[in-house]
């Protein structure tokens, strides 16, 4: 098999219905690089770990996966009969956390500052 060797010495195991082969530049031959692995192939923009990869940070549709959970989470609450000091807590806890990850990657760009 392609990853047996791998496999074996790092006992872990590709899933190769999730791997995706993306080029960089012009790459001869993708299709047949897939092929031999077992995988599919791909382009930029792609996420990878949560982050968009080969997408302009400085844009703002970067950052709505950030903005989305924002909204989805604060949603669930509002439905919570929390008090207004819970309601400061959770979300100085846990959604000062989402933008986090991001940030330390990007520059936040003003606009999805202000609407978060």
């Amino acid at each position: 098999m392609r990853f047996d060797w791998f496999q074996v010495v790092s006992g872990l195991k590709v899933n190769v219905s999730k791997s995706v082969l993306v080029p960089v530049g012009d790459v001869p031959q993708i299709e047949v690089f897939a092929q031999i692995l077992g995988c599919r192939t791909g382009s930029f923009p792609i996420s990878y770990l949560g982050l968009p990869l080969g997408a302009p940070s400085r844009c703002v549709g970067s950052w709505d996966p950030i903005v989305d959970r924002f909204e989805r989470r604060l949603a669930g609450w509002k439905k919570q009969y929390l008090s207004k000091g819970g309601r400061v807590t959770l979300i100085k806890s846990t959604l000062s956390s989402l933008p986090t990850y991001f940030i330390s990657f990007f520059q936040i760009p003003s606009l999805v500052a202000e609407r978060l």
